[in-house]
């Protein structure tokens, strides 16, 4: 029995002796020249806007990114690293010209080995969408266009007509469009009548004759406005009006708020949101529908399983229209 556990003694000194040194150095080191897009970059991106190119090197002390579309080199910029760099960015400008809309490549070219290397990622260039933004003191931005509320294209056809909904004050010196955030130029305002957009930023501000919560549209091309009053239900077999009449929510706060909220028997049925008592309004679609996560104009209803007392909430909020419908 003696010799068996010393054996046996002997047997884990030498695994841990073993497993010692198999753990005191572990070389990770990769001696070849290597450049890689890193996989985190983008595979599209819109005309006029920056893309963010990550790359991976080892041993290799420049190389060179360019956009190549239909043979045609875009782009091309040549990039120099120290030697502690390994992971690096760069930001590719994507020009806001029809001739580089379309399908194109990402192409990274580096010496190594005496030969030239050369690697390929698909990049898919769309047709920029251009923005609008609402500013002023008697919206929930202010005066800050760096905080301006973003607007939608709510027409597919066009790109220059915008819309948003949104709680404005008769306090607050009204409000104006801004192209981007970055300040006012190109800014627009009041215009010789109401209704009408002068492009200047001394342009005169748009007010409101009454605190209410409006669709504010504007038409960048055209150089008009407009402000409707409106007021959100819900409509279906599911409610107490059917799909005839709207009931009434309520708008819950203040400027910089896009809540509506309702406590209400329903039945098991469906049920959709509109304003104004209308399916559609100056040809558009005027009813929310689909998931609740994500309301889409015109979508489908929404399904209410069973009969009870529920609490919704809609929320207009400009980074996407949501609701809530609880059963309590």
């Amino acid at each position: 029995m003696k010799n068996q556990h010393t054996h046996i003694i002997l047997i884990g000194l030498l695994l841990l002796l073993i497993g010692f040194n198999s753990c005191k150095k572990v070389e990770h080191g990769i001696s070849e020249p290597i450049v890689s897009i890193n996989e985190t970059t983008p595979s599209a991106v819109q005309a006029g806007q920056s893309l963010k190119v990550g790359f991976i090197s080892n041993n290799v002390r420049s190389f060179q990114i360019a956009i190549v579309k239909d043979s045609e080199v875009l782009l091309s910029e040549e990039v120099s690293l120290n030697e502690a760099e390994r992971i690096i960015y760069r930001e590719l400008l994507i020009a806001n010209e029809a001739s580089w809309i379309g399908e194109a490549q990402l192409v990274l070219s580096y010496d190594a080995g005496g030969e030239r290397i050369e690697k390929k990622k698909p990049l898919l260039i769309s047709e920029s969408n251009p923005e609008m933004y609402l500013v002023g003191g008697s919206t929930g931005a202010g005066w800050v266009p760096e905080l301006a509320t973003p607007m939608f294209l709510y027409n597919s056809e066009s790109k220059e007509q915008f819309d948003i909904f949104e709680y404005i004050t008769v306090n607050g010196d009204g409000f104006k469009f801004v192209p981007s955030t970055s300040g006012w130029d190109n800014a627009y305002g009041k215009g010789a009548a109401s209704g009408v957009l002068l492009q200047d930023e001394d342009a005169e501000n748009i007010t409101v004759d009454k605190d209410d919560f409006y669709r504010v549209r504007m038409d960048a091309k055209a150089l008009t406005y407009e402000l409707l009053k409106v007021t959100w239900g819900i409509v279906g077999d599911a409610t107490a009006g059917g799909w005839e009449n709207s009931t009434a929510m309520v708008f819950s706060g203040d400027k910089g708020n896009y809540t509506w909220k309702i406590t209400t028997s329903l039945n098991k049925g469906e049920l959709k949101f509109r304003y104004n008592n209308e399916w559609d309004i100056d040809g558009f679609p005027a009813n929310l529908g689909g998931d609740l996560s994500n309301l889409t104009w015109g979508a489908g209803n929404i399904a209410i399983e069973s009969a009870g007392t529920y609490i919704i909430e809609l929320n207009l909020d400009p980074k996407g229209y949501t609701a809530k419908i609880d059963k309590q």
